[in-house]
C-alpha cells in the first residue's frame, strides 16, 4: 500500500503542468536580461551609434532638428511608431494627427519621459525601453509582459 502512495504522489508531482510556473524576478533581475536582450538586438542586427543610460534606456538621435529641447511642462506633438524586439508593430500615430503630451505629466510610458528630452524640435530619435520603464510586468494589448520597446519618434512641435 505505501509502495502505491508514493507512486502516486510522485504521478502527481511530476504531472503538474509547466503552464502553471510562475517565474518571477526582481526589478534588477529583470533590468539586466533587458539589456542582455537590447544588447543582443543591437548586435544581430548590426546597429552603431546607441547612447545607454544606468537605467537600461538606449538611444539613438537619427535626424537632428533645430536645437530647441523641450523641458517637462512642455506640450509636445510627435510622430511614433512602436514595436517589439521582434519586429511586430503594436502602435502607430496617424501622420495626420500627432500625438500630443505634457513632458514630465506622467501621460505616456517612462522610457518616453527619459527619452525625449534627448531630441531637439525636428529631430527623429531611437529609443530602445527596458521593460521596467514601460509596461512592466503588465500585459497590454498586444503587448506581452516585460517586453522590451522599440520607438522610433519624431519631435514636430514643442508648445
Amino acid at each position: 500500500m505505501r509502495f502505491i502512495i508514493s507512486l502516486l504522489l510522485l504521478i502527481l508531482i511530476f504531472s503538474c503542468a509547466d503552464d502553471n510556473l510562475i517565474v518571477t524576478r526582481t526589478k534588477q533581475e529583470q533590468l539586466n536580461l533587458d539589456i542582455q536582450r537590447i544588447q543582443g538586438f543591437i548586435n544581430e542586427n548590426n546597429l552603431e551609434g546607441f547612447e545607454s543610460l544606468d537605467n537600461g534606456l538606449h538611444y539613438k538621435v537619427l535626424e537632428e532638428g533645430n536645437l530647441n529641447f523641450p523641458q517637462n511642462g512642455d506640450t509636445l506633438d510627435v510622430e511614433y511608431v512602436g514595436q517589439l524586439l521582434n519586429g511586430l508593430e503594436f502602435d502607430r500615430s496617424y501622420t495626420n494627427q500627432p500625438f500630443e503630451f505634457i513632458l514630465g505629466s506622467n501621460e505616456v510610458i517612462q522610457g518616453w519621459e527619459l527619452g525625449v528630452p534627448y531630441i531637439d524640435e525636428s529631430g527623429i530619435i531611437l529609443l530602445i525601453i527596458p521593460s521596467g520603464l514601460a509596461y512592466g510586468n503588465s500585459s497590454i494589448n498586444s503587448i506581452p509582459e516585460n517586453s522590451v520597446l522599440i520607438f522610433r519618434i519624431k519631435l514636430i512641435d514643442i508648445r
